[in-house]
């Protein structure tokens, strides 16, 4: 079984964290202030070296003010994309 730091679905999440990061126009200094970690460690996180818990996204959430909903929401909306991208056959030109 593939470890899930490497999924494409863990991908997905750091990918997340950082988008709503950036949509909020915080630095990484600035959102590792809020949760009380180092800019490093939260680098690490959005680079996909570190993974977070259940709890850790939830509190990045929040700092980022984002509500939980959204985030699974949008992370479930970009998974199903995928899913039916990966499904339609490409054309040959």
């Amino acid at each position: 079984m593939q470890k899930t730091i490497y999924s494409r679905q863990s991908k997905l999440v750091t990918t997340l964290l950082r988008e709503f990061r950036q949509a909020r126009e915080m630095t990484q200094e600035e959102l590792a202030k809020k949760l009380g970690i180092t800019q490093s460690d939260l680098s690490k996180v959005e680079r996909g070296a570190r993974r977070i818990d259940f709890v850790e996204l939830r509190h990045w959430a929040a700092a980022v003010g984002i509500d939980m909903g959204l985030f699974v929401a949008e992370f479930e909306a970009r998974l199903e994309a995928a899913s039916v991208a990966a499904q339609v056959p490409r054309r040959n030109h």
